[in-house]
């Protein structure tokens, strides 16, 4: 499952879009405060040093933890990091967390966390009773002596109070579902408590961390506050899982996903095309759509797999007989006999071929239209899919979104081409609508088509963009 980075390699990364541009907001900030620190030290202290004020001492105080990772769609939410990195961390096609040690915040940790995002939206509040937003976004006005963190903290403070209402939180990182049950019950009634604005209370969770959890611990965490759960699922097909050494199983989502269903907490799941290469790619489209019909999640957000360099998964693709010759089977006993039982390609070499750009839209029909007797909603919300616009109920939509698809899979071939490589190189365009791109843009993607002369060299340009966004 691919995610929005927010800033790799950084506890705090915040983007204020619709509160103002970063050069007249946090660059002029910090060239004029220096200046305003030292007026005040002059005028306030015999020794040159001005005294600290009681709203000083409490504004060094007031910090929150904030991972890298969220998915798009809460890019207005509040971020919350519960838990650190990743605790499986060995997804061959992923490389978000490597580096990093898995480690659970204690309770106390996540509190004073709250508290400091209550302390800031009171903070934030009162000063927007008399002042824009863009005023507001200031803090050299509240204290000479803010850190670097606490401008961050503030910034996604009001960020959530601007776009989002203070209604959505995402409790981060990869698997936040691994906490205790009282731990988690606790943490989220006291965040329920602090801030009872929030609607929408978010986190990711394994799906073999999800399957150790019975109906009724569901139905205990979702009475105290968690009312939407995140699963990469990726595939439904155990072979693919396997490839990919995501060390779950198809069982596995199928029982943690109706007892998630049955607790009244809503279920967004992800699926990977072209995770199973071209060998696969037909199985990953039929089984993944069985395990969706069997769930029936509130939505199916579609990530198209994309072989990162320096994941394992490159490594097998380009024919590392080391990497592809065996690979950690993962997870408990049971996952191992499961792949056993299927005959599944674990214990020999694997041979992986990525799917052509126009393969994985063809396995997205498949899947699409294999899926039957669900109103899941089916959305292709990032960047990284193809085709913008393909969404809708399975129940009432399905064959305007397999239309939508042939469209596309109609064009002839060099309209077809001009608008992959748009979408490639980040154009906010779907295929119906490419006349609205400019001449001189459209002669650039033309160029970069004409030298591509050659299906295979074709390929590795999508692929060449492709990358940038993972």
């Amino acid at each position: 499952m691919f995610c929005q980075p927010l800033k790799q390699r950084r506890t705090f990364s915040i983007k204020l879009r619709a509160v103002g541009d970063k050069s007249r907001g946090t660059g002029k900030l910090c060239r004029r405060t220096p200046k305003k620190a030292r007026g005040r030290q002059r005028q306030g202290s015999e020794k040159g040093k001005a005294p600290k004020t009681e709203r000083d001492m409490k504004m060094e105080r007031k910090t929150f933890a904030v991972g890298n990772i969220r998915p798009p769609f809460h890019a207005s939410s509040l971020l919350l990091r519960w838990t650190e990195n990743c605790p499986w961390n060995k997804c061959n096609f992923c490389t978000l967390y490597r580096g990093g040690s898995f480690r659970i915040r204690t309770v106390e940790e996540i509190k004073q966390d709250i508290d400091a995002v209550a302390y800031y939206r009171d903070l934030i509040l009162e000063r927007l009773k008399s002042q824009d937003a863009y005023s507001v976004k200031r803090m050299g006005d509240i204290s000479p002596s803010v850190s670097r963190e606490e401008k961050r903290c503030y910034s996604m403070i009001l960020n959530w109070i601007v776009n989002d209402n203070m209604e959505t939180v995402f409790l981060q990182d990869a698997n936040t579902m691994i906490m205790r049950k009282d731990e988690l019950c606790e943490a989220l009634r006291y965040l329920r408590e602090k801030l009872p604005s929030l609607r929408t209370v978010a986190c990711y969770g394994r799906a073999d961390t999800l399957s150790r959890l019975s109906l009724e611990d569901f139905r205990d965490i979702r009475e105290a506050g968690l009312t939407m759960l995140h699963s990469g699922f990726e595939s439904g097909c155990d072979d693919v899982l396997k490839l990919l050494n995501k060390g779950s199983t198809r069982t596995q989502q199928i029982d943690c996903g109706q007892k998630i269903k049955e607790a009244g907490i809503e279920y967004n799941v992800f699926y990977m095309p072209g995770s199973g290469g071209k060998a696969l790619s037909e199985r990953n489209a039929l089984e993944t759509a069985d395990v969706v019909n069997k769930i029936n999640p509130e939505f199916l957000r579609i990530r198209t797999f994309v072989v990162k360099p320096g994941s394992p998964m490159w490594d097998i693709a380009n024919g590392d007989a080391a990497a592809g010759k065996k690979f950690a089977p993962g997870g408990s006993a049971a996952d191992r006999e499961t792949s056993e039982a299927n005959g599944s390609a674990a214990d020999r070499q694997i041979a992986f071929e990525e799917c052509s750009d126009v393969e994985k839209v063809r396995e997205i029909r498949t899947f699409i239209n294999a899926l039957e007797g669900i109103d899941t909603y089916v959305i292709s919300d990032h960047i990284i899919n193809l085709l913008p616009q393909l969404a809708g109920f399975v129940n009432k939509d399905k064959q305007k979104m397999t239309d939508y698809i042939d469209g596309f899979l109609s064009l002839p071939d060099d309209k077809q081409k001009e608008f992959q490589l748009a979408r490639r190189m980040c154009a906010n365009v779907d295929y119906m609508e490419m006349e609205l791109m400019p001449e001189k843009y459209m002669e650039q993607i033309r160029s970069v088509i004409h030298k591509a002369d050659i299906p295979e060299k074709w390929e590795e340009t999508l692929r060449y963009y492709l990358r940038k966004y993972i």
